[in-house]
C-alpha cells in the first residue's frame, strides 16, 4: 500500500466504516431527527430540503447495501465523508472534549449555515486531537471568542473557523475572506498565537491552486493589517484514487505572518500546519 500524503486518511475495513458510522448516528446524535428527516428522504421530498448531513447518510446507506448485495465494496464521496465526520466525532466524544455537545447541537440545526460552521470545528478539532494535541471548543460568552484553544504541555494557540460558499460573487467572495479574517482577529484574546482557518470548497487540486491565487492578495493585506493573526489557513477537502484504493486528503495552505503578535510554536507549525 502506498504512502499516505501529508493531511490524508485512509479508512479500514468496510466493518470497521459501518461501526464507526452506526455508533454516530445511534449513539451521539438524536436519533428522532435523523429519523424523521430520512422519512421525508424516503417520502420522495427535494435533496435540497432536507438537512445535508441526512442527505449524506441517506446516500452512503444506498450505496454500502448495493455493495452488500452484490457482495463486493467500493468508496465513494458519500461514504468517505460519513465516515471521516463519524470518527473524529467518536474520538472527541471518547476523550470528552470540552464544548462538542454545542457543537453537536448545531451540526443537525435546521440552519445549514450553523451545520456547516459546527462541521468544520469539528474537522479541525478532530485533526488536531489526531495528531495528540489536546484540544478544546470554547464556549461563547457576551463576548465573541475564537473557536478552539490547541494546547501541548503549556503553549496554548488560538483558532477561530470561517467556513466560506464560494457559490456566490467572486468580488464578494473574495472581499468576504478579507471580512472574515477582519472580525476573527477581534476574537482573539492576545494572549496566544492566533490562527484562522477558511475552508473553501474546491475538491479538485488545480480548482484549490486557483482559489489560492485569487484569496492572496486579500490574506497577505489581512496580516499586515492586524499582528494578532499569526497563520491564516486556507482548506480545502479533496477526495483521490491512488493505484489501490481511495483516500481522502484534506488540502491546507499556510499564509504566515511575518511580523505577528505571537508566532505559532514548532509543535503546531510542523506536525498540523501541512504548507503546500
Amino acid at each position: 500500500m502506498n504512502e499516505l500524503l501529508p493531511g490524508s486518511s485512509r479508512f479500514g475495513s468496510p466493518n470497521e466504516m459501518i461501526t464507526e458510522i452506526d455508533h454516530l448516528i445511534h449513539f451521539i446524535l438524536d436519533k428522532e431527527w435523523m429519523a424523521r428527516e430520512w422519512q421525508r428522504l424516503e417520502a420522495g421530498e427535494d435533496f435540497i430540503k432536507i438537512h445535508p448531513l441526512v442527505v449524506v447518510a441517506f446516500k452512503a446507506h444506498q450505496q454500502i447495501k448495493e455493495f452488500i448485495s452484490k457482495n463486493s465494496f467500493g468508496m465513494t464521496e458519500e461514504i468517505f465523508e460519513l465516515v471521516e465526520l463519524a470518527r473524529k466525532i467518536n474520538n472527541l466524544k471518547t476523550c470528552s472534549v470540552v464544548g462538542l455537545d454545542k457543537r453537536l447541537k448545531n451540526l443537525t440545526s435546521m440552519d445549514f449555515t450553523l451545520y456547516r460552521t459546527a462541521r468544520y470545528e469539528i474537522q479541525i478539532a478532530g485533526m488536531l486531537l489526531e495528531r495528540r494535541h489536546r484540544v478544546n471548543f470554547i464556549e461563547e460568552s457576551d463576548k465573541k471568542t475564537p473557536d478552539i484553544l490547541v494546547s501541548n504541555l503549556d503553549e496554548n494557540c488560538e483558532i477561530e473557523c470561517k467556513h466560506k460558499d464560494p457559490n456566490v460573487d467572486q468580488l464578494d467572495y473574495i472581499r468576504s475572506i478579507y471580512n472574515s479574517t477582519q472580525t476573527a482577529r477581534k476574537q482573539f484574546s492576545k494572549r496566544y498565537p492566533g490562527i484562522i482557518a477558511i475552508e473553501i470548497d474546491k475538491v479538485h487540486f488545480k480548482d484549490f491552486d486557483i482559489e489560492i491565487e485569487r484569496l492572496k492578495d486579500e490574506i497577505l493585506r489581512a496580516m499586515r493589517n492586524s499582528s494578532s493573526i499569526s497563520v491564516i489557513l486556507v482548506t480545502s477537502k479533496v477526495f483521490m484514487e491512488d493505484e489501490e484504493d481511495y483516500i481522502y486528503r484534506h488540502l491546507v495552505k499556510g499564509f504566515f505572518s511575518p511580523k505577528p503578535r505571537y508566532s505559532v510554536p514548532e509543535w503546531l507549525s510542523k506536525n498540523l500546519i501541512n504548507v503546500k
